[in-house]
């Protein structure tokens, strides 16, 4: 009522309003309110300040009656009294519907939530499970490398007993001119032509394979694991991405992998010298040779020199036997030092083929190690956004199931109005 102008054109708009509704609704019975508003509310806010029966002095004010409003009021009241029976029930709809889309809503809400929060719950065990995948990774490079130590270990074993067989044809009583050559060599520097046959036909190839295996092995490390650092970090990413924010990913981006290791099986070839081992296997020989015939010399010098003191002929033929025994005794043990020289080179070779084995495993194992503390590395910020995650889809659960409380406790109330 308050945009026109007079009591004709209100009557001219309300005829227009009835007739179109009831034409869209197909309903004879329409009641309408036309009110002024502005005029109902300065009604109200001016009889505020005076104390008294305010319904009696609005129904004194002239611009509460222009206005019209009582007349919605006197309607609402009916329709929503409480102190009938057909009020209440009238009450108690208007209020159910609310409550009932409120409830609808919390419901879709609490599924969304639950399933949100399964969802967040399934990514962290995703995470962990490519974390623990490394474990798996590590047994089957532990098999695959099998193979590699086999390789390498025939290269040691193959040598040792070519340089046993090479000992065993040099260690021979016949061969009296070899034997010599060692027994009078002394401790000079130059390598005797079978000690440098030693080194140079069995050592020094050994040696040089090994180190080139080796090489190739730790080739073959960090390729496998440098695959599957690109590939666990292309998992994390393509699944998990959407998981963390800018900083987040900044942070993630600046890490570094780590290095590739010691190579320790490598530096164990590299420190195993040729000429050491070379001047070894000669001393080894020397100390058979001169243990063994060096005793066979002394046995000879001490007959001559009793045959050359001792009165009669039977105490020399009895000093010669003696002397004589004491040289058959030493050469009796040439056997036994043959076979000790052989047991240190044998010792030798298979100490380096543990030592080698050994430092194959753990040149592994360090490469496993370094690509789970990358992994590890790049896993922290899709981990952390994931508890975060779970941490706040936990706290919109507690805060649903107190809206849940409260709407189940206003639907006791509605549900009491009948008592009332």
């Amino acid at each position: 009522m308050d945009i026109y102008r007079n009591t004709s054109e209100v009557e001219e708009v309300t005829a227009f309003i009835k007739e179109n509704t009831r034409k869209l609704l197909n309903i004879e019975d329409i009641r309408l309110y036309p009110i002024s508003a502005r005029s109902a509310l300065e009604a109200k806010l001016s009889v505020l300040n005076y104390d008294g029966d305010h319904e009696e002095l609005l129904s004194n004010d002239s611009r509460w009656t222009a206005s019209r409003f009582h007349e919605l009021e006197k309607f609402l009241f009916s329709f929503l009294d409480g102190s009938t029976n057909t009020g209440k029930e009238r009450i108690r709809l208007k209020l159910e519907t609310p409550i009932g889309i409120a409830d609808r809503l919390l419901t879709s809400c609490v599924r969304l939530v639950k399933q949100e929060y399964e969802n967040a719950c399934q990514d962290l065990i995703s995470i962990e499970e490519i974390i623990n995948s490394i474990d798996v990774y590590a047994m089957k490079m532990e098999s695959e490398s099998i193979s590699w130590i086999r390789q390498t270990v025939s290269l040691i074993v193959a040598a040792r007993d070519r340089a046993v067989k090479l000992l065993e044809s040099i260690l021979q009583l016949s061969n009296i001119d070899l034997v010599t050559t060692y027994a009078f060599k002394g401790e000079k520097s130059v390598l005797l032509p079978a000690t440098l046959n030693f080194q140079n036909e069995i050592i020094v190839p050994a040696l040089t394979e090994t180190q080139r295996l080796l090489g190739e092995y730790s080739m073959w490390l960090q390729s496998k694991n440098g695959q599957q650092r690109k590939l666990l970090s292309d998992r994390f990413y393509e699944q998990f991405n959407s998981l963390i924010g800018i900083e987040d990913k900044v942070q993630l981006g600046t890490n570094e992998f780590l290095g590739k290791g010691e190579e320790l099986s490598i530096r164990v070839v590299e420190n195993f010298g040729a000429s050491a081992a070379s001047r070894l296997f000669e001393q080894e020989i020397r100390e058979v040779v001169l243990g063994t015939f060096g005793g066979l010399g002394a046995a000879g010098l001490s007959a001559s020199l009793l045959t050359s003191v001792l009165p009669t002929t039977l105490e020399d033929l009895l000093a010669l036997t003696f002397c004589s025994a004491g040289g058959l005794l030493a050469i009796s043990k040439f056997a036994g030092r043959r076979k000790e020289a052989i047991e240190k080179v044998r010792k030798v070779a298979d100490g380096l083929e543990r030592e080698i084995e050994e430092a194959m495993q753990k040149d592994l194992r360090q490469g496993v190690q370094s690509l789970k503390y990358h992994v590890e590395a790049i896993s922290k910020p899709y981990r952390h956004a994931a508890e975060r995650r779970i941490d706040r889809l936990l706290k919109f659960q507690d805060e649903l199931a107190n809206v849940e409380e409260k709407l189940r406790d206003l639907k006791v109330e509605i549900q009491n109005l009948h008592a009332m």
